[in-house]
């Protein structure tokens, strides 16, 4: 499919019409394989177009669409269709502890019920349990995600996730019984992860440990296998399946393919890696396993833009397992690290970080020839003359003139003379016609600063070369393992060099002396060990382990070559800078930056010979008159192979990377380059192709490595440490952002929620509404099926895990304005007490500021997605300084903005029909701008729009309550907003608000009721603390019907049906419904209080009718 829509777009070209593409999805045909689920009908060919719409991408109508839809799907074809092999652990939220526990129980449970028979013996663990502890066939021994395959579908493995599904009243889907499977799977070979959350550790087993450090992916993997093979988890043969799935969902980057030897654990690189990796997994489970480590770092820029709540969760654990590897960090194992601790880390591998990056430009840069600069000067002088600047056309006349001038014998080049440089050169001459032009120009000014600016260019190249040296062996120290960089660290050190030369075969001595060997041999010596040595080869871009015997002076020969081993002694080098030292504490050595590492990468730079002057010689090539004058050695190619390490200065990439990726190159500091193709399409898929081709005009364009941004230095790691059960290494603000995502996908471009108005005409009524994860309210979208609330995951579009016991539609219960007590009337106390003291004259500039600018992501326990109440109780607390107050406030103020329009939105959606009005009169928006603090007036709003009812001045009070939001420190505004605050303090209490006796009645109750009235009504309506009203009106012979609810609005009914069905929809089945707090909910019915509005309630209640009145009448 994805090849398909390329091949369409590559036709179409960048200017396809809509008209052109829609053409060519209808009439590309697509080969559908026989095992495909995809619906075939007899006859009916399938094209590219029913494909798509099968795939629910939709149909894209110009070339970046095409190419985007071909992306999505090759993305998708990565993801394997058991997702991260995690279950209801991999859920968008988490299966929680409790029904963690609970599935634990009902899985043994399931297992003591259905043993394996006498010949299959005992399992020593679940997966051998499913598999009734038969071998596994060769293909899936080989391969663990076939396996995991076969036995989640087998009878055993679908019998128990049915089994655990039945057990835990969970939603049923077409991949439900799988995931409860797999969250067996999961509990059962990892419950330490239940009982004691550790985000490096898995089923006991540390990931990060320091035996790890600096070792490949691969020694984790094996190490994990062997652990759950000793630990009686899994049976030897077992040990890779299980291995494999909880490191699919914990630390899905140890499983990608072809990672490069040289990106090691612990290593920058490896940084990047593990960022990518689970900033690609978060957008799709289960795809990083499939991927190459070219492909995870490819996709790594556009990942990492996707989510930044994410990105920033895995740059703070990736940071903190280099810094701890490193040496930078203290280890600490709760790991509750400061922001001051993080942001110091930050800093301390950024830095680095350009280090390393500014060596790699160094050793990639051509060293400068005397021959490049003068041609550049001469095409700036000349323009470009192509092969003539080096034809030998050019001599000095005979009479070399005044003066002391130099005369030069035989012909010369235009190169030859930029060259030269000549001071006081005699006057040129040639006989050229081509020539012949340019000489008086030439004679004016014969010199071009070429001799000089080499000089120049060439010190600053040498310098720029050792300083990358330097930096190149303080990057391959710090990446080694531990114990090798240990004894780096701390050994007695002695340097070794080999040397080779080739004995003459003449008469007269003519040794010729050998190519000589890049190797830098270091020994280490330490009391009570046995010494070892390493080989320092920067060809290569190591530092490996060799053999002692090669450590120590000797002189061999083999025929003609005499081989020679001598101590290498550096420059200035003293005696305690070689001694053997002892470690001032356990902590790793900070390898990177210590006085040891830099003794070494001087000795090595020192080694290195950059001084040599034979590579100044060949950068400065040679003039005609260098050869007449024989000012110059001959420099034949194999004295040029003396030159130490030249292929390494000259081109220090090493070409090819990867899959067919012309041009990737990888290079010692782990960082993948790409040539200018590569990065032109990485950008077309990145923010900005524009801002990546103006990298690209450069040169290369480094992919997958960005320095990390600063942290909120408040923030700490977060949960992401420790985490809840279920939450390990997920982190609960990543959780909470890619929720607030969801919503806004539901909410949709114009803020109609019109999607989620389609997932409940599909899966039953779905609002928003908050939920416990990780110990903290976060909103989500769930469903309503069986009188249950289940969560529902808008990117699959299908509803997940058990029963919701604690789901509070948006909304409900905190904008109430009936007095019930409890935590959250106190909270909105306490956040009139902040309002207050924050907006006194001395401190409201502050409160100002705060509000203005914003910035509450910088406070303590504020999360991207978090809930109105949660935002109040936050609001609420003592101690808040006025900054910190208005940056709350300015949050509130914009969710219950947004709260309003969600409410008029569901309430449009429950009452849609013909002749139906809907007035998305909110007191939601109306107290966001009046009185933050305000706890809801809907008991005054309800009571005064039955007044206004009364009168007919229902339009003119609706007016009124947008006047006043508008401008509410209008003189008449603030009459307004006071009078109905003190007629909401009249009525706020369920007997003040019914100002008399009232009854129970059912939804339907209510709708028979106005159903049958002949006369016009208006009753109340209230449920445990909230108000609203609904009524009839007959007039002139005509009949019509309204409900007002003050959350979300006023409706007014043309007929009878769509009252009735608007009705049924607000009070019990709809969104407004199922968001309300009914009586009797616990005996199966709903019920609410209701009584009918009379005008002389006033006066039984002792209430001001004419204040009220001149409310809803007079014009605001």
């Amino acid at each position: 499919m994805g090849q398909k829509l390329n091949e369409i777009a590559a036709r179409l070209g960048e200017d396809a019409t809509p008209h052109a593409v829609l053409t060519a999805l209808k009439t590309t045909p697509m080969d559908v394989h026989p095992d495909s689920s995809f619906p075939t009908e007899a006859g009916n060919a399938a094209t590219v177009e029913s494909f798509l719409k099968g795939t629910g991408l939709g149909l894209p109508t110009n070339h970046f669409q095409l190419t985007g839809h071909a992306r999505a799907i090759g993305d998708r074809a990565q993801q394997h269709p058991l997702g991260s092999f995690g279950g209801g652990l991999s859920w968008p939220v988490p299966i929680g502890a409790s029904a963690q526990h609970s599935v634990v129980a009902a899985a043994n449970s399931f297992a003591q019920k259905n043993p394996n028979l006498p010949q299959e013996g005992v399992s020593i663990g679940v997966l051998e349990f499913l598999n009734r502890n038969q071998p596994l066939s060769g293909d899936a021994l080989n391969d663990p995600a076939k396996a995991l395959e076969h036995l989640i579908s087998s009878p055993r493995g679908q019998a128990l996730g049915q089994s655990i599904q039945t057990g835990l009243e969970g939603v049923a889907t077409d991949t439900s019984v799988n995931e409860y499977t797999l969250t067996a799977i999961n509990l059962l070979l990892d419950p330490e992860s239940t009982a004691k959350p550790h985000r490096n550790k898995v089923a006991g087993f540390d990931l990060a440990q320091d035996a790890h450090w600096g070792k490949p992916a691969s020694a984790v993997l094996e190490g994990l296998s062997r652990h759950l093979s000793t630990a009686g988890k899994t049976t030897p043969e077992m040990a890779k399946v299980g291995a494999y799935l909880l490191l699919a969902r914990r630390a899905p980057e140890f499983l990608i393919k072809d990672i490069p030897p040289s990106v090691t654990y612990g290593s920058p690189a490896w940084i990047s890696l593990a960022v990518a990796a689970v900033t690609i997994e978060a957008q799709t489970p289960g795809r990083v396993p499939n991927m190459t480590f070219v492909q995870v770092m490819l996709a790594a820029e556009n990942a990492n833009l996707q989510n930044l709540a994410v990105t920033q969760q895995a740059q703070k654990a990736a940071l903190v397992d280099w810094g701890v590897a490193n040496g930078v960090l203290g280890k600490k194992d709760d790991e509750r690290y400061t922001g001051e601790e993080l942001n110091a880390l930050n800093d301390t591998f950024n830095t680095q970080q350009k280090q390393r990056m500014t060596a790699s430009h160094s050793l990639d840069k051509d060293i400068p020839t005397r021959k490049e600069l003068a041609l550049a000067k001469l095409i700036e002088r000349f323009g470009d003359l192509g092969p003539l600047f080096e034809e030998k056309l050019i001599s000095t006349l005979s009479h070399a003139g005044p003066g002391n001038r130099t005369r030069l014998t035989g012909t010369h080049s235009l190169l030859d003379i930029a060259m030269m440089d000549l001071p006081n050169p005699a006057q040129f001459h040639s006989a050229d016609d081509r020539i012949i032009p340019h000489l008086a120009a030439l004679n004016a000014n014969p010199r071009f600063g070429a001799a000089d600016e080499f000089e120049q260019q060439f010190g600053a190249t040498i310098k720029d070369k050792k300083a990358a040296l330097t930096t190149t062996l303080q990057h391959l120290i710090g990446k080694l393992p531990i114990g090798d960089r240990k004894n780096l660290e701390y050994g007695a050190i002695t340097f070794y060099q080999e040397s080779s030369h080739t004995l003459g075969m003449g008469i007269l001595p003519s040794d010729t002396p050998d190519p000589k060997n890049q190797e830098l041999l270091v020994r280490i010596e330490q009391q009570g060990k046995d010494p070892v040595a390493y080989a320092i080869n920067f060809d290569k871009g190591t530092i490996e382990p060799v053999g002692v015997e090669r450590v120590q002076a000797k002189t061999s020969r083999t025929a003609n070559r005499v081989f020679e081993t001598k101590v290498f002694t550096p420059k200035g080098s003293e005696a305690h800078q070689r001694a053997e030292t002892t470690p001032s504490s356990e902590a790793p050595p900070n390898s990177f930056s210590s006085t040891r590492t830099k003794y070494i990468a001087d000795a090595f730079v020192e080694h290195f010979d950059l001084d040599n002057p034979q590579i100044k010689q060949q950068a400065l090539g040679r003039t005609t008159y260098d050869d007449q004058r024989a000012r110059a050695e001959p420099v034949e190619q194999f004295l040029l192979d003396l030159v130490p390490f030249r292929s390494a200065i000259v081109n220090f990439k090493k070409g090819n990377y990867g899959e067919g990726a012309a041009d990737l190159a990888l290079d010692v500091f782990g960082f993948l380059t790409a040539g200018v193709g590569t990065a032109v399409k990485v950008a077309k898929v990145g923010r900005s192709a524009a801002s990546g081709a103006a990298r690209i005009l450069k040169g290369a364009k480094i992919i997958g490595t960005a320095t990390v941004s600063a942290f909120n230095p408040l923030g700490g790691l977060g949960d992401l440490a420790v985490g809840g059960a279920g939450l390990v290494g997920k982190g609960f603000g990543a959780i909470a952002s890619q929720s607030l995502q969801q919503i806004n996908k539901l909410r949709g471009a114009t803020g109609s929620y019109d999607l989620l108005q389609a997932v409940s005409k599909e899966h039953g009524q779905a609002l928003i509404g908050s939920f416990k994860a990780g110990g903290h309210s976060i909103e989500g979208v769930a469903i309503h099926r069986n009188d249950q609330w289940y969560r529902f995951d808008p990117v699959k579009n299908r509803p997940y895990g058990p029963p919701l016991n604690d789901f509070k539609p948006k909304g409900s219960g905190l904008m109430g304005g009936i007095a019930t007590g409890g935590p959250i009337e106190t909270h909105f106390g306490g956040l009139q007490k902040n309002l207050d003291d924050a907006t006194t004259p001395t401190n409201r500039p502050a409160y100002e500021r705060g509000f203005s600018n914003g910035g509450a992501e910088k406070i303590p326990d504020y999360y991207p997605d978090i809930d109105t109440s949660e935002l109040i109780e936050l609001a609420s607390k003592p101690n808040r300084t006025p900054e910190e107050v208005g940056m709350l406030a300015k949050e509130i103020k914009n969710k219950r903005i947004e709260d309003s329009k969600y409410a008029s939105a569901v309430l449009r959606h429950d009452v849609a029909a013909p002749g139906v009005q809907v007035i998305p009169v909110s007191q939601e928006y109306y107290l966001a701008h009046v009185d933050l603090a305000s706890k809801g007036e809907c008991a005054g709003l309800s009571n005064a729009m039955a007044q206004a009812i009364h009168l007919g001045k229902e339009d003119q009070f609706m007016q009124n309550i947008y006047r006043a939001a508008a401008a509410p420190t209008a003189p008449a505004s603030e009459k307004f907003i006071r009078g109905l605050r003190d007629f909401q303090n009249s009525v706020n209490n369920k007997h003040t608000f019914h100002m008399g006796p009232f009854e129970k009645k059912s939804p339907q109750d209510i709708i028979e009721d106005l159903t049958n009235s002949p006369t016009s009504k208006t009753l109340r309506i209230g449920d445990k603390n909230h108000g609203m009203i609904a009524g009839i009106k007959v007039e002139n012979d005509r009949t019509s019907w309204f409900f007002y609810e003050p959350n979300s609005g006023m409706v007014k009914f043309e007929t009878l049906r769509s009252m009735q069905e608007g009705m049924e929809k607000t009070l019990n089945s709809g969104g407004i419904g199922t968001s309300l707090s009914p009586y009797g909910s616990k005996r199966g019915v709903r019920e609410y209080s209701v009584s009918e509005f009379k005008e002389t309630d006033f006066d039984s209640a002792n209430l001001d009718k004419a204040a009220v009145t001149e409310l809803v009448s007079a014009p605001v």
